[in-house]
């Protein structure tokens, strides 16, 4: 049964955090006299947070009639959802349980009562803006509802992040000199940043990346096998027979991969599969 406590301030009933709905137990309780065989049904929906439900007399004795109970209602009946001002205390642990690695500063804050229930600062509601951050949260009550809050504030985490020492070029594995490793102090972002240098280490940049620039993921790739314009070593398998040839790469790929290459005697392009640094393959199928 949700538990009722009567409010002397205002002669409300006060919802608990926890309830949707109101029960007829609930109205029995704050009725002397009143007795309800089946005290766990629902009679109506529990007030959003800061609103009053009256039962009127007349609708209390309507419903002793329909739910058969015993007693005469004589009054109103006031319920509401209480609600008070946010304490700065319980949002910043919201904050710091969602973000425990960082340093949060609360800048300023909704004042708009709060219901009580379980205050959650998701990282996803983390906006970045002028003069700090946006952070939009809210108070999970009455089960899976949730009433909206927000507050600026500034956020910094210990970020590792690999950095460029030179300028880095597509086409050319990274060597270990080329990178540094350090922690900064940054705002949270959703970027996917390489971290360790060996993440870096032979992969080759897909775009040029300039000195100083804090290395992502998505700026790497994997060594290629093959580089276009590079002679490779064609083997060719044609049944019982095998051969070997000089070609030149028409694009870059890595082992498993299909490129064009060409006979620099006869001019002829054809596709062939790289298997190897420099090697690529051509298989004929057995004749019938």
């Amino acid at each position: 049964m949700m538990p009722l406590a009567a409010l002397t301030l205002t002669s409300c009933l006060a919802v608990s955090a926890g309830a949707d709905r109101i029960l007829a137990g609930d109205l029995a309780a704050a009725i002397p006299g009143l007795t309800v065989p089946a005290p766990g049904v629902p009679v109506a929906l529990a007030p959003a947070p800061g609103v009053q439900r009256v039962f009127r007399a007349p609708e209390l004795r309507r419903m002793a009639q329909r739910f058969g109970w015993e007693g005469e209602p004589a009054g109103d009946i006031c319920v509401e959802r209480p609600v008070a001002p946010p304490d700065p205390a319980r949002l910043l642990a919201a904050m710091r349980k969602a973000l425990a690695a960082g340093d949060v500063t609360i800048l300023e804050y909704g004042r708009q009562p709060l219901p009580d229930g379980e205050i959650e600062f998701p990282a996803s509601g983390l906006h970045p803006n002028a003069g700090g951050a946006l952070w939009i949260g809210y108070v999970r009550y009455a089960g899976t509802r949730r009433f909206s809050l927000w507050a600026r504030v500034k956020v910094l985490v210990a970020a590792p992040r690999v950095i460029a020492v030179v300028d880095l070029a597509p086409g050319h594995a990274i060597a270990a000199e080329q990178v540094r490793r350090e922690t900064r102090q940054e705002f949270p972002l959703a970027l996917r940043f390489v971290v360790a240098s060996g993440e870096a280490i032979g992969k080759w940049p897909r775009v040029p990346i300039r000195a100083g620039t804090e290395i992502q993921a998505g700026m790497l790739e994997e060594p290629q096998a093959v580089v276009r314009g590079e002679t490779v070593t064609v083997e060719v398998n044609d049944g019982a027979a095998h051969l070997e040839l000089e070609a030149l790469a028409e694009a870059s790929g890595a082992v498993g991969e299909t490129i064009p290459v060409r006979n620099p005697e006869s001019n002829k392009r054809f596709a062939a599969r790289v298997t190897g640094k420099g090697r690529v393959s051509v298989a004929f199928p057995p004749a019938r």
